[in-house]
């Protein structure tokens, strides 16, 4: 296991007429390295409204599984062209997380430095939707 940092934007357009939300947060991670796939540990924070929540990255060439553990809880799994489905679980209740991955990039080097870029859409419930970019800069 290795110290690194992370850099993570998140942005996601909020409305129809194409307006973003831009979250960014730089951290400190745990990084090792797991047969085929490097895995990232890192405490969410204040910024995030996640405070209290540990998200582990299980990052593949092909795809990247994100699991959120704490008050709020989900399981995301990331590969380009896929559409998967889950429950997000909130300190306000729990709902249905459809969500469609268009775009899934690693480029990581053998030591796991490097990028992961994501964009993907969401669904909440059935209705309302999103679009989403991932960006993950491991340094």
């Amino acid at each position: 296991m290795e110290n690194v940092k992370l850099k993570i934007t998140t942005t996601q357009t909020v409305d129809e007429a194409g307006n973003e939300d831009v979250i960014e947060l730089v951290t400190e991670a745990m990084l090792d390295n797991d047969k085929g796939c490097f895995t990232v540990n890192y405490d969410e924070s204040d910024i995030t409204e996640n405070k209290g929540s540990r998200t582990r990255l299980k990052i593949y060439s092909d795809k990247m599984i994100m699991t959120k553990v704490g008050p709020y809880s989900s399981k995301m799994e990331f590969q380009q062209d896929t559409r998967s489905t889950n429950l997000y679980t909130t300190p306000y209740g729990t709902f249905d997380l459809d969500f469609t991955t268009l775009i899934y990039k690693n480029s990581l080097n053998e030591y796991g430095k490097g990028q992961v870029y994501v964009e993907y859409k969401i669904t909440f419930g059935g209705a309302e939707e999103s679009y989403n970019k991932l960006k993950i800069d491991i340094f």
